[in-house]
């Protein structure tokens, strides 16, 4: 189970990245579009453009490893949230729609910060969106500064 606190700030306004990787381990990058913790189960679920991140999305198969990566775009708080994929699929509506809400409101909200959404518009989509789904198993501080790369959760209290 994640604490309230990384709960609540992964599915507020945050920049998401997702890596998966190949069977060489070759990282796959892509930019999440909406992510939710599953409080019942513990899982995270997380959608990602298959259009735009076709290698990201085709590499997040069940039983592989995932690391997750969310930013406050206004002053850099982080969480990075690695853990092992339990289902990935194509999104149906429901997380469709959350996916598209994430995009809209994301999308506002960095052009407040003089982001535009043409600069924008190669990295985060609401188009055929993926639904990943993992149990996370380690948490890290990622905030730039000293603390950075300190474990906040590990699998004993993730899970």
């Amino acid at each position: 189970m994640l604490a309230a606190e990384v709960a609540a700030f992964i599915e507020g306004q945050v920049m998401i990245l997702v890596a998966t990787r190949d069977e060489g381990h070759r990282p796959m990058i892509g930019r999440g579009s909406g992510a939710r913790h599953d409080r019942a189960s513990g899982l995270v679920h997380v959608l990602v453009s298959q259009s735009q991140w076709p290698l990201a999305v085709e590499q997040a198969l069940p039983g592989r490893p995932i690391a997750t990566t969310f930013v406050q775009p206004d002053n850099y708080r982080s969480f990075q949230i690695k853990g092992q994929i339990t289902a990935s699929g194509p999104a149906d509506d429901a997380a469709t729609a959350w996916g598209r809400h994430y995009v809209e409101t994301q999308l506002a909200l960095m052009a407040q910060l003089g982001v535009t959404r043409l600069q924008l518009s190669s990295t985060l989509s609401d188009r055929d969106l993926w639904h990943v789904t993992f149990r996370p198993s380690d948490i890290f501080e990622q905030t730039p500064g000293p603390g950075a790369g300190r474990r906040f959760q590990t699998a004993e209290t993730v899970a």
